[in-house]
């Protein structure tokens, strides 16, 4: 800048010793100027023309091209100054002047100019304006005084699709981005009392979109203003954002500006080369989010937070649910979620780790019909911390209602202690109320959650539930009776959960117990479960009205040894049904359940014919003495077995008693397990099935 000055000074004089011959004797002084060097300028083929008319002095200048000696910035062409009056003396000043060139990508360049230079104090000052930008009006002011100097441009109604196409020497959108809408922009920078640059953006009608559509912006009206200054304690920078209109989609976060006017103000300071202190960082959206945070961040290829608190005021449903969780959760079932209530709460990361959690709810409801889900005035104080071995405060929450996959449950109330990955609910025996019941918890402990050595230990008690409302909830057939008992300890560890007893419910009059319980991988893709199952004392009667088999009365016991699920389907087992020994209740059995036993042997289609002629059509319902049927399960084939052997080879499904006699007999050994399951099913909706 001081080189230039002293160039551009001694080519003033040349011209000031020129003018200041007698008016009588000269009226136009011309400078023609092959090549011109002034500090990182070079001119060429310049001529200067100074008149001396009745107003005075005038000036024209121009030159076929100016270039500047950085080969980013695009040369001026055809450039041309005018100035209507010319002050010649110890200040050179020009009044009235304009210009204009040919500004590469920006084509022609047209505007007003004025200036002053003052020899005493070397003090210049320049402005520049009515200029057509990319579509809207720029106007530029520079001044140099005492060797320091400040510069300033506005611009109003730029185009910033035009504008893009004009920085591209400088910068250029990612492929596939689009960018429209008209700025205002003011931008000033000065080296008083420190290099400080300030500005200030806005538009009324902001559009933006990435090539992967990630990030788009629709009709925003916002505003950005900010400052960067260098002092001793580095690169201190401030910026404010204000938005107030239009809709903005940022990866997950939804913006809604209209209804959720946002505003945001950061404080930063820029340490040495790789060290940046946020000292301070609001964040409004209204009915949305009330933040502040603070932090100190390491800068470089992969930027990394050493150190944050985190202060939230105020979290509020719907519009957080709205803004931040929708779009996560749209393609689930959580994707059309009802919420209400506030939490709010703070946050440590130290060393680059979370440190601290405290959160505080207010009144909290969810609900998602699709889900099932609901909670309804869900109230507490949640404090968690890395650090395992130091006192942390309890925790505790409540709530109303809640309901999730049709499940149901009253007021509640847990406390509990969570720590670095592990949970231990607090008080034992804490009631949790589930239809007309309620689950007793005895014991939930959680250790290395989330990690593969992750443990947890739980136990509890289920105090009755009326079956018929448990089955109407689930969608089942209605089930009479009560589900009740013990649920033992089930222990969590290296992706396997055990049940450590067994498990067991009371239902259709008798008890059926689940014993070796192992689910491997619970919660990963392909779940498996083995157990062995027992049943005993069932009431034929009830198991039959239940699920339309046709009637039958007596009680039967079961055995299902061996028993394993791939993906929560049957994939191997030897079970069997058969009449509890030394039961003495009344055994009779339809003609219709006649029908769907003979299916499981392959003889439902003659057993049928012959309970529609001769005289067993005249019998509803028939005694029978004994029942059994068998199906060990390998390799998705059922090896079927009954009663007894019978003397054709087959084997005795029913044995009868009583006049007249029938016997249900199959001869199918081997059935395919799929196409028998869904016969049966299709066979109950229908009234007929027949397994090949």
């Amino acid at each position: 800048m001081k080189l230039l000055l002293q160039e551009t000074r001694w080519a003033l004089w040349a011209l000031l010793v020129t003018a200041a011959v007698p008016a009588h004797a000269i009226g136009r002084v011309t400078l023609t100027v092959g090549q011109l060097r002034a500090a990182q300028a070079r001119i060429s083929d310049g001529k200067v023309v100074v008149r001396l008319g009745a107003a005075g002095l005038s000036l024209r200048a121009r030159a076929a091209a100016v270039r500047l000696q950085s080969s980013r910035i695009p040369p001026l062409g055809k450039v041309e100054l005018a100035c209507a009056r010319l002050l010649i003396g110890s200040r050179l000043a020009c009044r009235g002047g304009r210009f204009a060139a040919l500004a590469g990508p920006a084509g022609p360049l047209r505007g007003t100019v004025s200036g002053s230079y003052d020899s005493r104090t070397g003090s210049m000052r320049v402005r520049a304006g009515d200029m057509a930008v990319a579509g809207g009006r720029v106007r530029l002011a520079g001044a140099v005084h005492s060797g320091r100097w400040r510069v300033a441009a506005n611009a109003t109604s730029v185009q910033l699709a035009q504008a893009a196409a004009l920085v591209r020497p400088w910068f250029t959108l990612p492929p596939g981005d689009t960018l429209g809408g008209p700025v205002t922009l003011r931008v000033s920078a000065t080296d008083q009392p420190a290099l400080t640059l300030s500005f200030a953006v806005s538009s009324a009608d902001l559009n933006f979109s990435n090539g992967a559509g990630t990030v788009v912006s629709q009709h925003v009206a916002a505003t950005v203003e900010g400052r960067l200054s260098e002092g001793s304690g580095g690169l201190a920078g401030a910026l404010t954002v204000v938005g107030d209109r239009g809709q903005a989609l940022a990866g997950p976060v939804y913006l809604d500006l209209a209804a959720h006017p946002l505003r945001l103000r950061l404080a930063a300071v820029r340490r040495g080369a790789g060290v940046l202190e946020v000292s301070r960082l609001d964040l409004r959206e209204r009915g949305v989010i009330d933040a502040d945070a603070s932090a100190l961040m390491t800068l470089g290829a992969r930027p990394r937070v050493q150190s944050a608190q985190v202060s939230l005021r105020r979290l509020a449903f719907p519009g957080a649910y709205t803004s931040f969780l929708q779009m996560s959760l749209a393609s689930t079932a959580l994707g059309s979620l009802k919420s209400s209530g506030w939490a709010s709460g703070s946050l440590t990361l130290r060393g680059g780790r979370l440190e601290r959690i405290n959160a505080s709810l207010h009144s909290l409801l969810f609900a998602d019909q699709v889900a099932g889900l609901s909670v309804a005035d869900a109230n507490g104080a949640v404090h968690w911390t890395a650090a395992s071995g130091v006192a942390v405060a309890r925790s505790h929450l409540s709530w109303r209602k809640i309901g999730l996959y049709g499940l149901t449950g009253g007021p509640a109330h847990l406390s509990f202690l969570a720590w670095d990955r592990n949970f231990a609910l607090l008080g034992g025996n804490v009631r949790l109320p589930v239809f007309n019941g309620a689950i007793l918890v005895h014991t939930l402990v959680g250790r290395n959650l989330g990690t593969p050595h992750a443990r947890l230990d739980f136990n509890a008690d289920l105090t009755p539930i009326s079956m018929p409302v448990l089955c109407r909830a689930f969608g089942w057939p209605v089930m009479n009776g009560q589900l009740y008992g013990h649920i033992p300890l089930v222990q969590y560890r290296q992706h396997v959960l055990k049940f450590d007893g067994d498990l067991v419910a009371h239902v259709f009059g008798g008890v059926i117990t689940g014993s070796h319980i192992e689910l491997d991988d619970p919660l990963g893709q392909w779940p498996q479960m083995h157990a062995d199952v027992k049943a005993r004392g069932l009431d034929l009667g009830m198991v039959t009205r239940t699920f339309a088999f046709g009637s039958m009365s007596g009680r039967i016991d079961a055995d299902i040894n061996g028993l394993k699920l791939f993906d929560w389907s049957p994939v191997a087992f030897d079970a069997r049904i058969y009449t509890m020994p030394g039961d003495r209740s009344p055994h009779l059995i339809s003609q219709k359940a006649v029908t769907r036993i003979a299916a499981f042997g392959g003889g439902g289609g003659e057993v049928a014919a012959a309970l529609e002629s001769g005289v067993l059509q005249f019998f509803k319902t028939f005694h029978y003495r004994r029942l059994a049927i068998g199906c060990r399960l390998h390799n998705e084939v059922c090896h079927m077995s009954g009663v007894r052997p019978s003397d054709d080879g087959g084997y005795y499904l029913v044995e009868g008693s009583w006049l007249p006699r029938l016997d249900i007999i199959g001869n199918v050994r081997w059935v395919n397990w799929p196409q028998m399951l869904w016969q049966i099913k299709q066979g109950i909706r229908s009234g007929g099935m027949k397994v090949n």
